[in-house]
């Protein structure tokens, strides 16, 4: 398990000082944009460089939140010369981690991707292998393993709380605007399950400890031959099945949902960032037999997501031990999307727009 003990109970929050872990926020977009604002109060990470194309965005970026040092792409290898530089956080279009991913292993920068982590698998594993050679960290954004309830669900499965888990049930979608970068793959490398599949079917493997097999898929193609729509299930080594959907054409419910033979508990919302997330359901007491109502919500002292993770692959570099969210992590979901697709008859390649 996470120590978010660790990561955030050491002191109050506060401004990171001049020797804090510093990121470089590659590609500025929406979500670049949470990261900055989450880390923000963080006393043990700062953003110290910003990496666009768009030098009016970087510049207006960096003075609203302090940061000292602002290039473009084609001088990225200048962060080599910066100290303040630890870490980069990729927040690119999916097309392009990899080749950032290679250039900032080659000047020895750990590596903080967004999900998913690349394109298809062989470039997962081709982000790895750069990265263990270069003796950098390579970390995928996922979020919710940092999130306190996430947590406490796992653990109640682990300790036996919900007696032999049955089932999981778990969706997430919205409809996607026409003109969203999205739908191009050149740039997203896949549809729904590569952007918000890719929540249910992490989660999944987080709660269980375990890897499934993928035994069913029934996928949405859009004229363009993108995967718009994808339910799929999975099957655990203990038997358990999960039942999984994403969407880019409608709201599913943002929703994760455990059953047991002794329980049954649910994260409703389960993916989000913006509110603390609610752990309910019940379990049964293995020493009365009776039933025992679950109804937790998260700290209100609980830090961003952002921050949480950000201060994980810190803390990991700092003492020398291996991330949670790790490249192989990435890579493992990445190749269990490749399974549904072909499962579901979804084609790699989509007819350009």
């Amino acid at each position: 398990m996470i120590d978010l003990g660790r990561l955030w109970g050491r002191r109050n929050n506060a401004a990171a000082g001049p020797d804090a872990f510093g990121y470089a926020v590659v590609g500025l977009g929406r979500i670049a944009e949470h990261f900055l604002r989450g880390i923000q109060d963080s006393p043990f990470v700062r953003a110290t460089a910003l990496v666009s194309g768009d030098s009016g965005k970087a510049a207006k970026l960096a003075k609203q939140y302090g940061v000292p040092f602002t290039c473009g792409y084609a001088d990225f290898e200048s962060l080599r010369e910066r100290e303040d530089v630890q870490a980069v956080y990729l927040a690119l279009p999916v097309s392009m981690h990899r080749e950032f991913t290679e250039r900032a292993a080659r000047i020895g920068k750990h590596v903080f991707v967004e999900k998913p982590m690349a394109s298809d698998a062989a470039e997962c594993r081709a982000m790895v292998d750069v990265c263990r050679s270069a003796g950098v960290l390579l970390s995928v954004a996922y979020r919710c393993p940092f999130d306190p309830m996430h947590q406490r669900l796992q653990s109640l499965i682990a300790e036996g709380a919900l007696g032999h888990v049955e089932s999981i049930e778990s969706s997430f979608g919205f409809k996607l605007a026409a003109d969203d970068w999205r739908w191009n793959n050149d740039l997203a490398g896949g549809g729904s399950a590569y952007d918000v599949g890719v929540y249910p079917l992490n989660a999944a493997r987080f709660l269980m400890r375990a890897e499934p097999e993928i035994t069913s898929a029934a996928a949405t193609v859009s004229p363009a031959g993108m995967e718009s729509s994808i339910a799929w299930t999975m099957r655990f080594p203990n038997g358990a099945e999960a039942r999984c959907s994403s969407s880019y054409l409608q709201e599913l419910p943002n929703v994760l949902r455990v059953r047991g033979s002794a329980g049954e508990l649910t994260l409703d919302p389960a993916y989000t960032h913006r509110v603390r997330l609610p752990l309910r359901g019940w379990i049964t007491d293995p020493v009365s037999g009776k039933r025992v109502e679950i109804n937790d919500i998260a700290p209100s002292s609980t830090p961003s997501h952002f921050r949480l993770e950000a201060e994980h692959l810190a803390e990991c570099a700092r003492v020398g031990e291996p991330v949670i969210t790790s490249g192989e992590d990435g890579l493992q979901d990445m190749e269990l999307i490749e399974q549904m697709y072909a499962t579901a008859g979804v084609s790699r390649q989509a007819v350009p727009r």
